[in-house]
């Protein structure tokens, strides 16, 4: 009876799977409208192997424990039956916070891009705190959730019951032949269901890349199976393509070492830099028709790049490009890796050694997403969060948004009052708040920014007037003639707009260099500039030679064939001016020309394009994963 009533549960299961898929679709139908519906017809298809080897991993225990309960007392009619209920319990409560996690990845993979793996724990400690204004903003979600698995809880509970009843299944009970022949059927079902087959190797991410488009691969998975499948997973596979450091270097720097067009630009005094990270501000969102009119404004007067690509589409990654010049290019955040104990010359660090005051502003509660860690890590000498901000305005519980943290306008306000006693030269690195899920404003502003048509765009308007009024008060110190800013975003949201809802477009960023005063050289505003080479330009910037390199990053400055560089889930791109790779582990090397961003047509010419990018994504993947492996990612410069 307990194997039968388990094995009736397995296949609800599925359907509410299948289900849950669905719910995905329509949440995202912004992300899968462009698809035709054949191939949305089989996402739904070729998803039921994932599926299936989810809930088989799942069922794991209860079945044993069903067995165990079909070898004892097996002619008690009524043991049975309670031991029914308790293998339906157990069963219930391992699948349940799984099937949670499918509903909760319908809107999360907005932020990710991906479904939900294992190294995505860390966001756990963020949520405490803030669960019931999170429900309160997604309450459609969260009600959908909830009746989803109400439903569940309740169809299998009263299948139990009716199947209890049946005369055939008490009949079964009385048969040893029966009941041993369906044991092993049902194990051998399990376990073909978890390997997805009986091909010789079991499924992987690998088996899911169908599609060109990787949204439409996020479809086929699910999130229970992308967080099993990378519970044991390796964080960083040790690549090796090239058999000679020389060879090696060839392909990631073969334009040499130029000289940089700063040098004859610099000032007899070096400069205060302050480097001002946006909270999940798109590039899309900017420029005529988006919402951001103050930074636009800045653009005119700036060096502003078109071309501007995030490492990542995370906060810990994009942070960790931005201060630690290394883009993750692997399943785990650099920051939270085990590798953030290896040699690694943060902003900090370079710019402490020549005599710059360091420090980072973050209105989130101190300890968010390991930043305050990280900062030590990378030399920077202050942390002002939260906690430093209400320790000094006990009384403005008004300043709090209720969620995440301090509200952009007052937290701004409040740095520049600390930037004040700060000694000469500093630099400064503030990240915003503000435009970070639910996306609220302060209720003296509800009203006064357009709300667009994503829930992030009124948000966007508020961190842009907050960016104004720190703008308008930073030019009255003594210190901004002095001063350059450098503005981008840790990683982008949701696309609404055409041509940006691709793979290129969910990494491109705003990023603009802004002086008053200090004269800089005028640069190609349309090369590839990544999050990797805000570090490098930064001491560029700031006159301090390199004395030793990490090739993963170049100052803008620096005429060269450049590159940007993402990876998510084993799969990479490669972006140059004209071209782009796709690159999946174990697939082919996929090449795109950069005016075809949603991938439709695969290029096999020019030939020797696609060797040249396809041998410089390789000797990246070899040079980050060496690097990260042998503590070595650092050379000297000079060097032949």
């Amino acid at each position: 009876m307990p194997l039968l009533l388990l094995l009736i549960s397995f296949a609800l299961t599925l359907v509410f799977y299948e289900i849950s898929r669905l719910i995905f679709l329509l949440w995202n139908w912004h992300l899968f409208q462009q698809q035709s519906w054949t191939d949305l017809v089989l996402t739904f298809l070729y998803g039921i192997r994932f599926d299936l080897s989810a809930i088989a991993i799942l069922s794991a225990i209860p079945f044993f424990f069903a067995l165990g309960l079909a070898l004892i007392h097996r002619r008690d009619l009524k043991f049975q039956m309670l031991g029914s209920r308790l293998v339906l319990g157990v069963f219930l409560l391992i699948q349940g916070p799984f099937l949670v996690m499918n509903m909760v990845d319908a809107e999360f993979v907005n932020f990710l891009g991906r479904r939900t793996t294992f190294d995505a724990l860390f966001l756990a400690r963020e949520v405490p705190g803030k669960i019931w204004s999170l429900i309160g903003y997604y309450w459609l979600l969260a009600a959908m959730t909830t009746l989803l698995l109400l439903t569940l809880v309740v169809v299998v509970f009263w299948g139990a019951n009716k199947i209890a009843r049946n005369s055939w299944a008490q009949n079964a009970l009385l048969s040893w032949k029966k009941a041993g022949l369906f044991a092993v059927c049902f194990f051998v079902l399990l376990f073909v269901s978890a390997r997805g087959g009986l091909q010789k190797k079991p499924i992987n991410f690998a088996h899911a890349q169908i599609f060109v488009t990787p949204a439409v691969n996020n479809l086929v998975l699910n999130s229970s199976f992308t967080f099993l499948q990378t519970i044991k997973r390796e964080s960083l596979p040790r690549d090796r393509f090239f058999s000679s450091p020389a060879e090696l270097e060839a392909h990631l720097n073969p334009s040499g070492e130029p000289r940089s067009q700063m040098q004859g630009y610099h000032p007899g005094v070096r400069p205060n830099i302050v480097l001002i990270i946006l909270e999940s501000f798109s590039y899309e969102y900017t420029g005529p028709g988006g919402y951001t009119p103050f930074l636009d404004s800045l653009a005119k007067k700036s060096l502003a790049f078109n071309n501007a690509f995030a490492n990542a589409r995370r906060s810990i990654e994009g942070i960790g490009a931005i201060m630690g010049g290394i883009p993750s290019l692997m399943n785990e955040p650099f920051i939270s890796s085990q590798y953030l104990t290896n040699y690694f010359l943060g902003v900090g660090t370079l710019l402490g050694k020549a005599g710059y005051e360091t420090n980072f502003f973050h209105g989130a509660q101190n300890g968010s997403m390991y930043f305050d860690q990280f900062m030590k890590s990378a030399g920077v000498k202050g942390y002002f969060g939260k906690n430093e901000y209400m320790n000094e305005h006990p009384g403005h519980s008004q300043d709090d948004d209720g969620t995440w943290g301090i509200w952009d306008e007052p937290f701004f306000q409040w740095t520049l009052q600390k930037m004040q006693s700060f000694p000469q030269p500093f630099f400064t690195a503030i990240f915003s708040l503000s435009s970070h899920h639910p996306f609220r404003v302060p209720e003296v502003y509800q009203g006064k920014f357009p709300k667009g048509n994503l829930d992030i765009h009124e948000s966007v308007g508020y961190t842009d007037y907050a960016l104004k009024e720190f703008f308008s008060e930073a030019k009255k110190q003594p210190w901004f003639k002095n001063t350059i800013f450098i503005l981008t975003a840790d990683h982008t949201y949701k696309s609404s707009r055409p041509g940006y809802d691709n793979e290129i477009g969910h990494y491109r960023v705003p990023l603009m260099i802004y002086s008053p005063e200090i004269v800089l050289p005028k640069v190609d505003p349309d090369q590839i500039v990544q999050h990797a080479d805000i570090l490098p330009t930064i001491l560029d910037l700031a006159q301090i030679p390199q004395t030793e390199r990490n090739e993963l990053g170049r100052s803008i400055f620096v005429p060269q064939d450049r590159f940007a560089v993402t990876y998510i889930d084993g799969r990479y791109l490669y972006i140059t001016r004209d071209y782009f790779l796709q690159y999946h582990r174990g697939g082919d090397f996929q090449m795109f020309s950069m005016k075809d961003p949603d991938q439709k047509k695969p290029l096999s010419e020019p030939v020797a394009e696609k060797l040249k990018l396809t041998q410089g994504l390789q000797a990246v993947i070899q040079y980050f994963s060496q690097g990260m492996w042998d503590n070595r990612l650092y050379y000297p410069t000079g060097r032949q």
